[in-house]
């Protein structure tokens, strides 16, 4: 379970992609959500998935690392499109599963190259966002690793106690696993009230401008990532206007 839980979980290293800032970074990917959740067309699709490699290339995150991080929701991603195909033709189902595997693995990059602390620094100065919606989400990052840990220690604790999570049907093991959600939730409440004490005795007030030791500056880089990103929209704008 832990294993599966990556979202967040920032991984050191010296691909060009985790030099950028983080509010150019954060442009990126909600303009690459919403232009290809736009795109339609499979030439689109073609360019979104061309953008989609070449941060693959400069992020220095092994290919499968990427999809193992992202294997639970592609489970889930692949059993709602067979669904799909009930009712929709197959090209509109292959489309909209190229469309959100593309979003999947864009954003999976994205978690692995930008540490939960950038983002809270980039939401907080590139979006009107409040210093308290902008902590709330940097701790909810930061919770989910957490959950994926305390469910594992779960499981090892009540596998050693003669409970077999790894036998029978599916329902047979999801059955299993629910009783578990009570004590993982016990937990995450408890963690979650260290957490606000902690922050209580550091006097910890989000109606106050936070500082930075190093302060957010666009470099070259991003100013070239924020140019091919211009490129990228109009040209997604113009197959949609013109295919």
């Amino acid at each position: 379970m832990e294993r599966d839980i990556t979202v967040g979980q920032y991984r050191e290293g010296e691909g060009i992609l985790r030099r950028l800032d983080p509010r150019c970074k954060l442009y990126m990917i909600l303009a690459y959500v919403i232009l290809t959740l736009l795109s339609g067309h499979p030439i689109a699709l073609g360019l979104s998935t061309f953008m989609l490699i070449a941060a693959w290339g400069m992020s220095d995150c092994s290919l499968m690392a990427i999809f193992k991080s992202a294997r639970g929701v592609l489970i889930m991603l692949a059993i709602s499109e067979l669904f799909s195909l009930i009712w929709l033709p197959v090209t509109t189902v292959l489309l909209s599963c190229w469309r959100m595997l593309l979003i999947i693995l864009m954003s999976v990059i994205f978690s692995k190259t930008t540490e939960p602390r950038d983002i809270l620094d980039g939401l907080r100065e590139g979006f009107p966002i409040g210093e308290g919606g902008a902590m709330s989400l940097a701790i909810a990052l930061d919770f989910l690793p957490q959950l994926g840990r305390e469910m594992e220690r779960l499981k090892t604790a009540a596998a050693s106690r003669g409970a077999l999570y790894d036998e029978g049907t599916l329902f047979a093991r999801v059955k299993q696993t629910v009783p578990l959600l009570i004590p993982l939730f016990r937990s995450t409440l408890h963690s979650a009230g260290r957490l606000a004490d902690a922050m209580d005795m550091r006097g910890y007030n989000s109606g106050v401008k936070r500082t930075r030791m190093e302060p957010l500056i666009y470099r070259r880089a991003d100013y070239i990532a924020m140019s091919v990103l211009l490129v990228y929209t109009i040209a997604i704008m113009l197959i949609r206007i013109f295919l």
